[in-house]
């Protein structure tokens, strides 16, 4: 089975919270891989700063 990859937009998303803040992530590999396919809908979702929060396969992140 072939694993879902996020769209470049969602990646990113998430390089620009890595770059607001690691939260105690060692590099932006490590902090990328918190964040997994959530639904059929590519929407990727992970933990930042004890918030959940959801990437849409535009870019768009919500709490």
């Amino acid at each position: 089975m072939n694993r879902a990859r996020p769209t470049r937009a969602q990646i990113k998303s998430m390089h620009q919270l890595f770059q607001r803040s690691p939260d105690g992530s060692p590099n932006y590999r490590a902090f990328r891989k918190r964040f997994r396919l959530l639904s059929f809908d590519s929407i990727f979702g992970g933990t930042w700063h004890g918030m959940f929060i959801g990437i849409e396969t535009d870019g768009y992140r919500h709490s």
